[in-house]
Formats: C-alpha cells, sequence, structure tokens
C-alpha cells in the first residue's frame, strides 16, 4: 500500500498528537507541542504525517525560530509501533525527505537520548533504524554531543588573568575563522571544508547573531600583555541562558585559556541573576568537556545530531 506524505493542517491536530513512544528517546508531548504552537516555534505547515489506507503511521515534527522562513531543526520523529520493522526506515526517510523538499532545506535531526544509552539495548536499536532513515534521507554525518548544565549553587569559578572587552562583528568574523584551525568541533570542521575558513566563519557570526539574548554579552579575551587569545559568547537558547561559542585561538591553546572563558561567560549570566545556564560539545571534544566539568557543569544528557553531508 503506497504512503503519501503531507503537511498537517489544524484538523489534524489529534492524529498528530495521538502518536506516543515507548523507545528510550526524547519525543514531544502533547503539552509541549500545543505551547510551543502559540509561540510558533511549532507550526501546522512544519509538522508532518505519513497516511497508509488513510490511518496515520508516522509523524515528524520539526522546530523553529517564531518569526523564521524555514524550520531549523527536527525535533520528534515517531512511527506507528505496528509497522514493520522492514518498512520502519523507508516511512521515516520519506518523511524526512518530504519536509525538507517542501522548506527548500535538510533541517539537522536532533535525537536526545540518556547519558549511558550506550549500555542500553533498546536505545541503541531506537538509534539503529533512525540513523538507517537519516542516511537515506540525506543526513549522512551523524554528531554524538554532551548536553551540560550548570546551576547557581554550582559557584562561579574564580575570575582569571584575563581582561575582557566588547568586539564589533568583523573582529568576530575574524576570531571565527581563526579559531577553526584544528578545531576540535566535528560542525566547524565540516563547515570549513564545505565552505571555506572564512564561509564558514561569516555562517557562524550570523548564527549566533540570530540567537537570543544580548550581542553586548560577547566578550574579547586579553592576556596581561594585551593580547588576544579567545572569545566567548554567552548568549540563550529557546529556554536557557547559554555558553554557546568559546574559542582560544591556536597559538594560545593549552594555557587554561578556556577555564578564563568559561568563567566570564558564567559570572556574565550569574550576574544577571539566571538560574541555569547550559552548553553542548561534542563528546569527543575531551578537552572542552573537562573544561565544563571543572567550571560546575554537570552532564544531563547526550544528543546525537543528524545533519546534511557537506559534499551532499
Amino acid at each position: 500500500m503506497t504512503v503519501a506524505f503531507r503537511a498537517t493542517t489544524e484538523d489534524d491536530r489529534e492524529a498528530l498528537l495521538a502518536f506516543s513512544t515507548r523507545e528510550p528517546v526524547a519525543w514531544t508531548g502533547a503539552d509541549r507541542y500545543r505551547a510551543e504552537a502559540v509561540t510558533r516555534n511549532h507550526r501546522p505547515e512544519w509538522s508532518w504525517l505519513a497516511v497508509r489506507d488513510g490511518r496515520p503511521v508516522a509523524r515528524a515534527i520539526w522546530w523553529g525560530g517564531a518569526d523564521a522562513a524555514a524550520p531549523s531543526t527536527l525535533d520528534d520523529l515517531l512511527v506507528a509501533p505496528d509497522v514493520a520493522d522492514d518498512e520502519r526506515v523507508a516511512i521515516a526517510a520519506g518523511l524526512i525527505a518530504a519536509g525538507g523538499s517542501a522548506f527548500g532545506v535538510l533541517p539537522e535531526w536532533i535525537v536526545d537520548v540518556a547519558v549511558d544509552w550506550h549500555d542500553d539495548p533498546e536505545a541503541v536499536a531506537a538509534l539503529s533504524w533512525r540513523t538507517a532513515a537519516a542516511r537515506s534521507a540525506g543526513l549522512g554525518r551523524s554528531t554524538e554531543r554532551v548536553s551540560v548544565a550548570w546551576t547557581p549553587d554550582r559557584g562561579v569559578p574564580a575570575s582569571s588573568s584575563l581582561r575582557f572587552r566588547a568586539g564589533e562583528d568583523d573582529e568576530f568574523g575574524d576570531l571565527f575563522a581563526r579559531v577553526a584551525v584544528g578545531s576540535l568541533d566535528a560542525h566547524t570542521r565540516a563547515s570549513v571544508e564545505e565552505l571555506g575558513a572564512r564561509g564558514a566563519a561569516a555562517d557562524d557570526l550570523a548564527f549566533y547573531r540570530s540567537l537570543p539574548g544580548s550581542r553586548d554579552d560577547w566578550r574579547v579575551a586579553l592576556d596581561a600583555e594585551g593580547v588576544v587569545v579567545g572569545f566567548v559568547l554567552a548568549t540563550r537558547t529557546a529556554y536557557d541562558a547559554a555558553i554557546s561559542f568559546i574559542g582560544v585561538l591556536p597559538q594560545h591553546r593549552g594555557r587554561g585559556v578556556v577555564d578564563g572563558l568559561l568563567a566570564e561567560g558564567l559570572r556574565v549570566h550569574a550576574e544577571a541573576g539566571e538560574p541555569r545556564v547550559v552548553g553542548t560539545t561534542d563528546a569527543a571534544n575531551t578537552p572542552m568537556r573537562r573544561a565544563f566539568e571543572r567550571a560546575g557543569f554537570v552532564v544531563t544528557k547526550r544528543r546525537i545530531v543528524f545533519e546534511r553531508s557537506p559534499w551532499s
């Protein structure tokens, strides 16, 4: 039987929200969907169903900014439990591809799992079919990331010997390009491969400018001699205060600069009275993970990010 893929209308709301899962992955509950719909982060045209013989057999829910023309992430993809295993991947991939074609862009797919998901056979199985679907739909690159959070009871790290100042967009664009050299971040390396260092820097600058929070909270770091050594972006996600980017210039790595940058970002948020500050880093980026730990962040979850390969 042929499966049709289509965006929802308001009349489909209950069918869309009827989906649930026992798989150990994060998914969007009805209350959250309704709340996000009010702010236009979820929309009917960004929420899709796979329909077979008049019955919805899968759903996909994309998320985007309230004023965005297209969504930025796929947050939720569920397939009905009675769908055969050999059909599950094809239906999921079809939903992803159909949405991407309609949006004119193939957003990344984010799947949140528990910290210890590698030790859970059910979580491994849930990620296995999702990985196959992502690759089939054109999201050929996957990165495991670690999400961390800090709360005021953890304390703000002591100030370092670094000094901080504001910077113009042109300077930050140059710094993005410079810190990309030798970066351990998978997204940065892929962006440089696709766009070149300057193109990737321009893309990064535009993205971080689009985030909530105050542009005045971006800081350039200088050492005791007044030499620029790195920068930190204290911003926001849609939900929390965040340390969105930390960059240490290559010639200054291995000298503890990252600790001073994290301390400054936390100081900015702490002085604003933020009750929680979040961050993420690649699971493979051991130096950054250890820096978060030293600053008092705790790991809250793992995040699998499926993205379009630079060469696709």
